[in-house]
This record gives C-alpha cells, structure tokens and sequence, in this order.
C-alpha cells in the first residue's frame, strides 16, 4: 500500500526502542535500579503510543483523508478496524491493533526477531512469574544451544508451520539430541511463539505443528544402561593418567587444579558441587568430613557462587553430612597437593583454589571435566560417573560393601538415609578405611569381632597432615 508518511516518525520510534533496550541492559546489570528502570520504559511506552497514534492517523485513512474507524468490541473486548481492501484488524489492545496497522500498510517501526522476542519473553517471565533463579538461566542456555544466528534473526512474523517444521527438522538430523533435550527446545519454542500469540504479534502459532513424535524418530531416544553410565576400572585408570600428563602441560603453570578435584572425586565420589566446598579444617585423622556444597544463583545479570553447610541430600537442613575414611590414596593426594600450594604460595581454607586462593567454580569444573572426557572418547562425560564407578567397580566388586554403607558413604536422600542407614553401625568407618585400604581381612556386616586393628601412622605423617590446618 503506497501512503505517504513523515519519516521523521519512524526515526524517533526506532530511537525510542533502542533507548528502551538500552535501560533494560543497564537494569539487567545492576547500574540503575528496577523501580527506576521501570518508570522509565512506562514514560518511554507513552511517547511510542502517541507517536504510532499520529502514523496511523497519516496511512489509515479514506480516500477523502477522513481517519477510518477503529472500534472496540464489546462482545469480545478486541479492537477492530477495516483496510481499505476490506481486510479486518483485531488486536487485544489498541496499541497491539497499532503495529497490526502499521505492519499491514508495511511500515516497519519494530524489531520482531526470534531474537527479540526471546527476550521480551524471558524478561517478562522473570518479572512476572516467581521464577526459581535458575530457571531463567536454563531457558537462555537452550535457547543459545538450540536457536542458530541465522534462525534468531528472521522476522516471527514471516515464520509458518513449514518453516518452522524444517528447521526443527535440520536440528534433529544434526544433533539426534536425546528426548529431553528435543522437549527442552520445544519448550523454548513454546516461550517465544506463546509470547508472541499473547502479544498478537502472531495469529497462528506454529509450534503446535511440532509433533513430538515425529522428530523423536531421529533423537536418540535409547534407554541408558549401567554401562553407559560408569566407566570401567581401566577407563577409570586413563582418566588418572592423561590428569597426571596434563599437570606437566605448560598451559597450566604447574598448577592444574581441576585436575586435583578430579582425582579427589574418583576416590570419593563425592558430587561436583562439594568438591569446591571443601575445607583444609574437613579433613581429620581419619576421614574427610563431607557436610558443604557450592550453589550460585543470577543476580542482575551476573552468577553469584555462595557457600551452603548441607548436602544435596539434606535439602537444605543440615545434618553434619558424611564421613568419608581418610585412605592411602586419599592422604597421599592431599598432602602431594598441600605441598604444592605451599610451595607456589597459595593459602586459601578451601582445598581446590585457583593461585590467588578463591575457591573454583562448579561450573568450570564441569566444563573441564566433559572436555577431556570428550577428548578421551569417554562413553560419559559427568562427574556422576565416578560416584555410579566408585559404587561398581570398588564398593561392590572389590569390597562387597554392604549397601547400608554405600549408601551412607556416597550419601543418599534423607528419606534414603532414613530407610538404610539405622542397621549401619556407628563403629564402622575404620572397618571401611581398612577395606578401601585394602588390608582387612574379611569382616561380616555388623559384627566387629575379625577386625584388626592397625597401628597410627608413623610420626612423620602426622607432621606432614598437621600443615593442613
């Protein structure tokens, strides 16, 4: 439709949404405040109604240049309006029915990319629904996983079913992700598309074209078996092995310590989140004292790391966590590990801290861990591997540990604990250091009587373990 407009309309709208963006990154950040920042886009949302109000009054007119109707329905509550071709316009709100108007008489005044709109979405969705604060972060990561560039910047309100089907098509040739990372991005789709129906940015949503189970023909849908959850005795050793080569690696400086974590998780089991957590004070004469975890949370745009004195079992109500027996290999390590920090001079409380004594992050540690189990062609690449491996390989195999102190050792649910730790005696840790250790003798569950009894390490260790406190 050829109608003449004033430019210097479209100018100033464009220049109002890119202000708008600019206070929301500034308030995503913390520089400026919420209430402010709110205030703000309200005054903003003002100017950009009046000025789309004085567009359609240039382009939305008779031949006589009279202003044409825009009526509100009571029957329905939407707003309506006739093109000249006779075409009905309906929109929930009269500033909606604007953009449908200036859209059909193709004046563009706003961005409508998947971007965009991913955004609009994700913010309102943090503004308005309680959400856990993790949440938010695991719809950007899918959609950063699962929405291409190329994808992000094409107009929502040009994509039809098939397009969308295609591309969803492409995706799963590619990926061949498993079901629940296929309904992760579904769910993406469903913020974006379901934003933009609720908008009237779009009339048709297009997601409701994507029957799952005709993409989960191509994801890899196969049920995972034991073994493709832990890792062999010999994978295990590899494991140790490329860590130790990687510590002489010039990239690290003679300080890789992820690698350390790494190790410390294979004799323990102990879950990624604890390793962070864990303090030079947690470690005794005779166990390791497992009680605290490293959780984070968004705030404003950046990830805050806090320390918290429970387990991922005790649900945030501590109960003094677990022992784990301080053996052989155990000491060995830590003390290989205290002598190097005291020899570069790093002191932090914590066991695992980069050279200026801030404790590592979970997830860098992940992100190391899955990058050279990858470049190991690893059949798993978690650190809950090595908890399911510790409980195959040692605990079962090896010790034929009773399952009342597997479970009390690698530490279960509350409900769990409650269930099979009452038979567990309370005398038994030295009974599994000296199993874990290797020299035991065989000894019945619950009955102490084919215990021996080792002697204290020689009065040079004991030195040695004093410099971890």
């Amino acid at each position: 439709m050829n109608v003449l407009i004033d430019k210097t309309i479209i100018s100033d709208l464009k220049h109002l949404e890119r202000t708008q963006k600019d206070i929301i990154s500034l308030a995503t950040r913390g520089t400026i405040d919420i209430a402010d920042a709110t205030r703000q886009i309200d005054m903003l949302n003002k100017q950009e109604y009046k000025l789309k109000q004085k567009l359609i009054n240039q382009v939305h007119v008779t031949k006589g240049g009279a202003p044409r109707k825009i009526v509100r329905n009571e029957s329905n509550g939407l707003w309506m309006t006739l093109l000249p071709d006779k075409t009905r316009i309906c929109a929930k709100t009269k500033g909606l029915l604007y953009d449908k108007l200036l859209d059909a008489y193709g004046i563009k005044t706003r961005d409508m990319t998947i971007k965009v709109v991913f955004e609009a979405a994700i913010d309102e969705k943090a503004r308005t629904e309680n959400n856990n604060e993790s949440t938010i972060s695991h719809y950007r990561f899918d959609y950063n996983r699962f929405i291409t560039s190329d994808f992000a910047k094409r107009d929502i309100t040009k994509i039809a079913k098939a397009d969308l089907k295609e591309y969803t098509q492409t995706l799963v040739n590619t990926l061949h992700p498993k079901k629940k990372a296929f309904l992760q991005y579904k769910s993406v789709l469903n913020l974006i598309f379901g934003y933009a129906i609720e908008y009237d940015i779009i009339t048709v949503n297009p997601v409701t074209a994507i029957k799952n189970a005709v993409y989960l023909k191509s994801c890899d849908t196969k049920t995972a078996t034991s073994e493709d959850k832990i890792l062999s005795e010999d994978e295990i050793e590899l494991v140790k092995a490329t860590v130790r080569q990687r510590m002489k690696e010039s990239r690290y400086h003679g300080y890789f310590i992820n690698g350390y974590a790494i190790l410390l998780s294979i004799e323990t089991g102990m879950r990624a989140a604890e390793l962070p957590a864990l303090k030079w004070s947690d470690v005794h004469d005779d166990y390791i004292h497992i009680h605290a975890q490293q959780l984070q949370h968004v705030r404003k745009g950046y990830t805050e790391y806090y320390y918290a004195d429970w387990t991922k079992n005790e649900k945030g109500v501590s109960q003094d966590g677990r022992k784990y027996p301080l053996t052989d290999a155990i000491y060995d390590l830590l003390c290989e590990l205290k002598s190097l920090q005291t020899e570069l001079g790093i002191k932090s409380e914590y066991i695992f801290c980069h050279q200026d004594g801030e404790w590592i992050k979970t997830d860098a540690y992940d992100t190391c861990l899955r990058r050279l189990m990858k470049s190991l062609s690893l059949p798993v690449t978690n650190n809950h591997a090595f908890r399911m491996s510790l409980n195959s390989n040692v605990f079962i195999t090896r010790c034929n540990m009773p399952v009342t102190e597997r479970a009390r050792l690698l530490g279960h649910s509350v409900e769990t604990n409650l269930r099979h730790y009452s038979y567990a005696s309370k005398d038994s840790l030295n009974d599994l250091k000296a199993l874990l250790n290797g020299h035991s003798r065989q000894v019945a569950p619950r009955c102490h009587q084919n215990v021996i009894n080792f002697p204290k390490r020689k009065s040079s260790e004991p030195a040695k373990f004093q410099a971890f406190h």
